[in-house]
């Protein structure tokens, strides 16, 4: 008899998979135009860009990120840094001051008041046609400038475009786990992309022109999740937002459980708090794609979620307790505590929905994969992000929602 967790489950795996078929039927529409915008202009058509890297207490990366943002295959008399000591205690200030006087650089100090506050003092000093944000603990493909600036040459009314974030050089299992994440990123940016529906440009790397912070304001703080919120106010703008897929940047990312946890912690109390200031956008047709589709999928995947989880926790109950009552019956020796028949497979729908939603979790694995234009297949990290993605949502996801009932901050670190 199917009872009333199965009928939900059902429905949610249905709807869950509808995203995922979507994105696929998007990408076999779309994918002639993948490479359209891979074109080389001449230097002279290039506009001008200024990088906009935020720092506190990043002595050991800062370094390395401004090197390789100076070593971009893009005209030298077009490309500026402004670098931003947000009140740093370690040797920041120090590793900016050795750039003083760099003819591309220009350096700031300010207090300690958050990533925000250090964006908008350094947009003050723009004077470029575009614009980049960009992370201290971040490197970047010397073509990843051209291959990004060619979508705002050949589109006038393009106004902010996301940047493609992938793991570097993962170490440690969770950044393995990571890495396979940061590639299907790439791929549903990119299908959002495609219907205007893309949910964040990221911080980590993302491009504006440089007038959209004068139609629309500065950074705001956002719960710390400042990306996710000003996507939100473009998105409410009507402005033109995409992503760009080979315009790559690599990051470390968090290398350990708790770090990860943290981080996604504050990713998911600052996506709940974000909604809840722009929940006129959801299912609202005047906001396009965005509205219509991004927003509910985006609503909708933590609740399958925790389903899954509350639902596994129940079977689990269940199956021990059923366990306890046969083992007092006819004692622990007669008991078999799993029962498998290599002859019987279960049919019932929800298993059968549920296995095809992990064959298109892989699939968009493997076509995120291919967009990053990874060349190694790395089945072990496969695994670890199946393992690391079916236990840590559901406990960072209630730890949310627990935070934002209460109304206790989450911290940057």
């Amino acid at each position: 008899m199917i009872n009333a967790f199965e009928i939900t489950y059902a429905i949610l795996l249905f709807w869950a998979i509808y995203f995922q078929v979507f994105f696929l039927v998007v990408f076999f529409e779309k994918r002639d135009k993948i490479h359209e915008n891979d074109i080389v202009y001449r230097d002279n058509l290039y506009p001008s860009i200024s990088f906009l890297i935020p720092c506190w207490n990043e002595e050991n990366t800062l370094l390395g990120t401004i090197q390789s943002i100076l070593a971009s295959d893009y005209p030298k008399d077009k490309l500026k840094i402004i670098a931003i000591d947000d009140g740093s205690t370690d040797k920041t200030w120090e590793r900016l001051s050795e750039l003083a006087g760099h003819p591309q650089i220009t350096i700031l100090k300010k207090e300690n008041g958050g990533k925000h506050t250090a964006l908008n003092l350094a947009l003050k000093q723009v004077k470029t046609d575009l614009v980049a944000s960009f992370d201290a603990d971040t490197k970047i493909d010397p073509q990843a400038l051209k291959n990004a600036v060619s979508y705002f040459i050949k589109d006038n009314t393009l106004m902010a475009l996301g940047g493609a974030v992938l793991i570097d050089n993962p170490q440690t299992i969770v950044q393995k786990a990571q890495s396979v994440e940061y590639q299907m990123f790439s791929f549903s940016k990119k299908i959002l992309g495609f219907i205007g529906g893309v949910f964040v440009v990221p911080g980590a790397f993302s491009i504006f022109r440089t007038k959209v912070f004068k139609k629309i304001g500065g950074y705001k703080k956002a719960y710390n999740l400042e990306d996710v919120e000003l996507t939100m106010r473009l998105q409410e703008a009507g402005m033109k937002v995409d992503h760009c897929h080979t315009a790559f940047v690599s990051t470390k990312g968090p290398d350990s459980l708790k770090k990860l946890f943290k981080q996604r912690l504050r990713w998911s109390y600052g996506f709940i708090l974000n909604v809840r200031d722009y929940y006129k956008l959801i299912l609202n047709k005047k906001y396009g794609n965005f509205g219509l589709f991004t927003l509910p999928m985006n609503i909708f995947a933590p609740i399958i979620i925790l389903f899954v989880f509350f639902l596994g926790v129940y079977r689990l109950v269940l199956f021990i307790s059923q366990k306890i009552v046969e083992i007092n019956l006819v004692g622990f020796n007669s008991i078999n505590l799993f029962n498998w028949d290599m002859f019987f497979t279960n049919t019932q729908p929800t298993n059968l929905l549920a296995i095809s939603m992990y064959v298109f979790i892989i699939l968009s694995i493997y076509l995120g994969k291919r967009i990053s234009k990874v060349k190694t297949l790395n089945l072990s990290h496969i695994f670890y992000f199946m393992i690391i993605y079916s236990i840590l949502p559901p406990l960072w996801i209630l730890k949310s929602i627990y935070n934002t009932a209460t109304a206790k901050a989450i911290s940057w670190r």
